[in-house]
C-alpha cells in the first residue's frame, strides 16, 4: 500500500499577523493570498493588546473556512517581551496574571515556542525575545523563524541587500536544533517552521518594490506539510481538530518550499503504519522518500548516522532513539522531519 494513499497531506503557515484594529478587512486579504499560494490552513498569532483587550475578543469569532482556506485564530503571548509563545485553544485574551499558570498547564491549550533565541539590532537598538522557561510544559518550538532568520543576520549597512534575499530564507540557527534534540530525549516536542509576519505600515509598503514581504510571497517559502489519516471534510471544527492534533503530535515536516514545493516528502514506517511525530520499534523498517533526489540526512538522538544523496531509501532500526531526516536541496536548507520515536 503506498504512503500517499494512507494519508493526506495538508500545507499550512503559522505564526501570521495582521492589524487588530482592521481585523476582518485583513483576514479576507489573507485568505485570498493564501489561496493563491495553495495552502490549505492559516494559523493566525495575534499579540495580545496591550488595552481594549475587550473590543478585540470578536476577533476569536472570525475564524473558520474562507472559501476552503481554513483560518484558525491562536495568540501570541509574553512575559515582558521575553518568552513568547503561541497559544492555540484559548478563546479569550490572556490576562497577564494567567501567564504563568497556563505555562504549567498540562492539557487544556496548545502551546508553541515562538523565536527562543529571537533576537536583532536592526537599526542600532538591541532586541532580544529569548525564551527563558525551559522548565515550563509546552508542545512544539518554532524551529525556523523566516523573520528572525532575516532579521538576525540584517544590519543597518546591509539593508538593502537583505531586503533582496528575504524570501531566500537560510537555514535554522544550530542552537535551537541543538535544543530540540536534546529535549526529544526526554518528550516529543514538535518541531515547526513559523513566519512571524507583520503586515507592513503604508511607507513600508512603498519601499516594497518587489512585494517581498507580501503575505501571498511569504506563504510561499517556510511551510509545514501536516500528514492527516482523513481528509479535511469541511467542517470547521472536525478540521481544526484534525490539524492541531496533527501539530501536537508532530506528524509533520516543515520545509522552505521557495526553494521547491516539498509536496509528497515522507518518512515513516515503509508501510505506512505510522510517520514522523509517532512511536516504532525496533526492528521496523523506515523509508525516507524525497521529491527529488537530494543529499539527506538521518539524524539520530542529534548525531548524523547517514548522509548520502538520494530519492528513496529504506533503514531497517536496530536501536532504539529519536530519528529525524534533514534534506538539502542544490546546498540549501529544504526539508525538515520530526522525529521518530523507536522505543525499546
Amino acid at each position: 500500500m503506498s504512503q500517499k494513499s494512507i494519508y493526506n497531506e495538508v500545507i499550512g503557515v503559522i505564526h501570521v499577523h495582521f492589524p487588530l484594529k482592521r481585523a476582518e478587512e485583513y483576514i479576507d486579504i489573507i485568505f485570498k493570498e493564501a489561496k493563491k499560494a495553495k495552502l490549505d490552513f492559516v494559523i493566525l498569532t495575534s499579540h495580545t493588546p496591550k488595552k481594549g483587550k475587550e473590543k478585540y475578543e470578536y476577533i476569536f469569532e472570525l475564524e473558520g473556512y474562507y472559501d476552503d482556506i481554513l483560518i484558525i485564530h491562536a495568540e501570541e503571548v509574553d512575559r515582558k517581551k521575553k518568552d513568547h509563545f503561541i497559544l492555540i485553544g484559548n478563546n479569550k485574551w490572556t490576562d497577564e496574571k494567567e501567564i504563568e499558570s497556563i505555562l504549567y498547564e498540562k492539557e487544556k491549550f496548545i502551546k508553541l515556542i515562538a523565536h527562543p533565541y529571537g533576537k536583532h539590532r536592526l537599526f542600532f537598538i538591541k532586541k532580544d525575545y529569548k525564551w527563558t522557561k525551559w522548565d515550563a510544559i509546552f508542545d512544539g518550538i518554532e524551529i525556523w523563524s523566516c523573520l528572525f532568520e532575516w532579521a538576525n543576520k540584517t544590519k543597518i549597512y546591509n539593508i538593502p541587500l537583505r531586503y533582496f534575499n528575504f524570501l531566500n530564507v537560510d537555514a535554522p540557527d544550530e542552537r535551537i536544533l541543538k535544543k530540540w534534540d536534546k529535549l526529544n530525549l526526554e518528550k516529543g516536542i514538535t518541531g515547526f517552521a513559523g513566519l512571524d509576519i507583520h503586515s507592513l505600515t503604508p511607507y513600508l509598503k512603498i519601499l516594497d518594490f518587489k512585494k517581498n514581504f507580501s503575505y501571498k510571497n511569504v506563504f510561499k517559502t517556510l511551510r509545514n506539510h501536516l500528514y492527516l489519516k482523513e481528509e479535511l471534510s469541511g467542517d470547521f471544527k472536525k478540521d481544526k481538530i484534525k490539524i492541531l492534533t496533527s501539530i501536537k503530535k508532530g506528524n509533520l515536516f516543515f520545509a522552505n518550499d521557495y526553494i521547491m514545493d516539498s509536496s509528497n516528502f515522507y518518512f515513516g514506517e515503509k508501510n505506512g503504519k505510522y510517520v514522523c511525530g509517532d512511536k516504532g520499534e525496533k526492528g521496523d523498517v523506515l523509508l525516507i522518500k524525497n521529491p527529488v533526489k537530494a543529499k539527506t540526512k538521518l539524524i539520530k538522538n542529534g548525531k548524523i548516522i547517514m548522509e548520502e544523496v538520494i530519492y528513496k531509501e529504506e533503514i531497517k532500526i536496530k536501536d532504539a532513539g529519536n530519528y529525524r531526516v534533514e534534506v538539502f536541496l542544490n546546498g540549501k536548507n529544504w526539508i525538515f522531519s520530526n522525529n521518530i520515536y523507536i522505543k525499546e
